[in-house]
């Protein structure tokens, strides 16, 4: 049986702690993710938007570089939540849409 995650795409060269503190997040609201490594060059958004389009809950989050981009399918590869800094809110965000919970602030202003 296949379970509902967050799909998260990431840069072949990404640093892992970014993805350790979005996967800390999203493991903090108990919800599943799977991380699948992009192997060609692309933006965050654009990662995020096929991350969103793979995943049965229609959530990706696509992490290039140091910037990490949230977005859904119907979103069409507008971001939802961006940041550079606050990656482990942006996975508990993550999360938490998916359960219809409200948002929790993030550093800098970006929610």
């Amino acid at each position: 049986m296949i379970k509902p995650t967050i799909v998260i795409k990431i840069d072949n060269h990404l640093d892992n702690q970014i993805l350790i503190e979005i996967l800390a997040g999203i493991e903090e609201e108990s919800v599943l993710a799977e991380v699948v490594t992009e192997k060609s060059f692309k933006p965050a958004h654009l990662l995020a938007q096929e991350a969103a389009e793979a995943s049965q809950l229609e959530v990706g989050i696509g992490i290039c570089k140091s910037q990490a981009v949230l977005t859904t399918h119907k979103l069409r590869g507008k971001a939802l939540l961006h940041t550079n800094t606050d990656y482990r809110t942006l996975g508990q965000n993550a999360a938490r849409y998916v359960k219809g919970n409200s948002f929790t602030q993030m550093i800098g202003g970006e929610l």
